[in-house]
């Protein structure tokens, strides 16, 4: 049946097999003027594809070819909540930074300069101008690179601990809040928003697991929050041991608590930023999880953060 599709020579005929195609093909035919207009508009197009990605690489460039000496620059985006994740690090570190947005509608994040330092071309990315240069990229290994070295550099570092019990309690949240949290949100509001066609159930699957996750961040807060009322509201705490009197009824009941120790480490900053989108998927943190809102909204009002979130 595949011989229908070609041409078989004659007999004595020196003719190639061809395909149909080929056949079709060879019967278009342009004149002088047509093909000249077509050679000019395709170098005209090539001439202005240069000239754009010229322009689009030259600010990247610019900035390789004559780095600052000192501080450290932060690659972002102005809708990517990694990036914001360490600016606020940087902010309450109190470490001098800068920040350059990627322009991803003109590919600079595919800039040669910028793939050296990131080879995976995505955002966040940091330079260390004050130790040679160093860049380093993933959010969670910049953040744990800067609170190590704050800490080695300063003697403390309250985002930080210089205990390694407490590390390893932190770098938990940390990587559970890279691996599993944001991941997860940021494909619920793809398959929401963005994706080429509705996909209901990708849609449900990835806002179930959102649910999931905020599920484990509750259930450590509210553990957190009746190990601290018990601990300081002690004339009431048989009350609340016996069920007679509510948690709600402390008036500890709305005082901070953090997932490690008694402070705000990274392993509560890193959920700011993303907690601070979520209700696009359709999800009340107030209403569903009133530890992780009471959580994020005392975290949302440090100056550091605030002055992060605005790209200050």
């Amino acid at each position: 049946m595949s011989d229908q599709n070609l041409e078989q020579p004659t007999n004595g005929s020196n003719t190639h097999t061809i395909s149909n195609l080929s056949a079709g093909l060879k019967s278009v035919t342009l004149n002088d003027q047509q093909q000249n207009e077509v050679n000019l508009n395709l170098l005209q197009q090539q001439l202005q594809n240069e000239t754009t990605n010229a322009q689009q690489q030259s600010r990247i460039t610019k900035f390789f070819q004559n780095q600052p000496t000192e501080g450290y620059t932060l690659f972002s985006h102005r809708s990517a909540p990694n990036g914001f994740k360490v600016a606020i690090i940087l902010s309450e570190l109190n470490l001098p930074f800068n920040t350059i947005f990627l322009d991803f509608n003109h590919g600079e994040q595919r800039a040669p300069e910028f793939v050296t330092i990131n080879p995976n071309a995505r955002v966040p990315a940091l330079i260390d101008h004050f130790n040679e240069n160093t860049s380093i990229w993933e959010s969670g290994a910049i953040i744990l690179y800067l609170v190590s070295k704050y800490l080695k550099e300063n003697g403390e570092c309250a985002l930080w601990s210089d205990n390694l019990v407490e590390q390893s309690q932190i770098s938990s949240w940390l990587f559970f809040q890279t691996s599993g949290h944001a991941p997860m949100i940021g494909q619920a509001l793809h398959f929401r928003y963005f994706h080429s066609c509705p996909v209901p159930s990708a849609v449900e699957r990835y806002t179930d697991e959102v649910r999931r996750v905020y599920g484990v961040v509750e259930m450590a807060l509210a553990e957190r929050r009746e190990a601290l009322i018990m601990d300081l509201d002690v004339e009431n705490a048989a009350a609340y041991s016996a069920g007679t009197t509510p948690l709600s009824q402390s008036r500890y009941f709305d005082y901070p608590v953090w997932l490690v120790g008694d402070r705000a480490t990274v392993a509560d900053l890193s959920f700011v930023p993303w907690n601070n989108v979520v209700d696009r998927i359709g999800i009340n943190l107030k209403v569903e999880f009133p530890e992780v809102y009471k959580w994020t909204k005392y975290m949302m009002r440090r100056p550091a953060v605030i002055r992060a979130l605005r790209g200050d």
